[in-house]
């Protein structure tokens, strides 16, 4: 008895201990993060913060313009363009200037030409991030896979110097309060995690409720008695 039940939790621990780690990791990691930084978008509109939907705005005395470059080609129509019967939005390049100097290579976006959302959703937003603005621009284009995905993020602190930060999916790893701004200000086209994407499904009661909750609580409950029973048993 006591070894069928060391063997079924150790079974059940083992095959259960991998993801455990990894969401407890990514729940760590976000609670460390929120209990350490304020995120809240720049850019109001109708009393509530949203995404940028301007070309010029002044933040912490900072002032933030948005300039397009036009290129002369258009963006791949997506299917929420289709379903809402628009035309393909531009591909600009994006110039950034704060307090009236360029701070950063021109990079290409997509606009929209949707009614719902900002022109740049999905492409750039402005975040405050404590005392600091981070503007957070999407480097790769909408077909691109997500293990090639890329940004990067201009942070402006209450001076007004400027550094760069530039962040890949595949080492994203490095960079949790960027992957937090990346989530917050939806440059990312599908939901990230910090270290891995084992919570960015929707929940089930298979997942992760059943599995790796369930069985690794189970595993381990049957380890330990085995381990007492045979205290137990020894004792007598």
């Amino acid at each position: 008895m006591r070894k069928i039940l060391y063997i079924l939790g150790l079974m059940l621990s083992l095959i259960s201990a991998i993801p455990l780690f990894q969401i407890t990791r990514e729940v760590v990691t976000e609670w460390l993060i929120n209990r350490q930084y304020t995120i809240q978008h720049v850019y109001t509109e109708d009393g509530f913060p949203t995404h940028i939907d301007v070309q010029e705005i002044t933040s912490n005395d900072q002032h933030i313009k948005i300039v397009e470059e036009q290129t002369g080609k258009k963006a791949n129509l997506t299917s929420f363009d289709i379903d809402e019967s628009v035309k393909a939005g531009d591909i600009v390049k994006i110039h950034l200037y704060v307090n009236g100097k360029e701070v950063t290579k021109a990079d290409k976006v997509w606009l929209s030409n949707r009614d719902r959302g900002s022109c740049y959703f999905s492409w750039l937003d402005i975040l405050k991030v404590n005392k600091q603005i981070a503007i957070i621009q999407r480097l790769t284009d909408d077909d691109v896979e997500m293990k090639n995905s890329k940004w990067k993020i201009i942070w402006i602190d209450e001076k007004g110097d400027i550094l760069e930060e530039k962040i890949s999916y595949q080492k994203r790893s490095k960079h949790p309060l960027a992957v937090r701004l990346i989530e917050v200000s939806e440059t990312s086209l599908m939901p990230i995690g910090y270290h891995s994407d084992v919570l960015t499904g929707y929940p089930s009661i298979l997942f992760p409720l059943t599995y790796p909750i369930v069985t690794g609580t189970v595993g381990f409950v049957l380890w330990i008695s085995a381990i007492i029973y045979r205290k137990t048993r020894g004792q007598e």
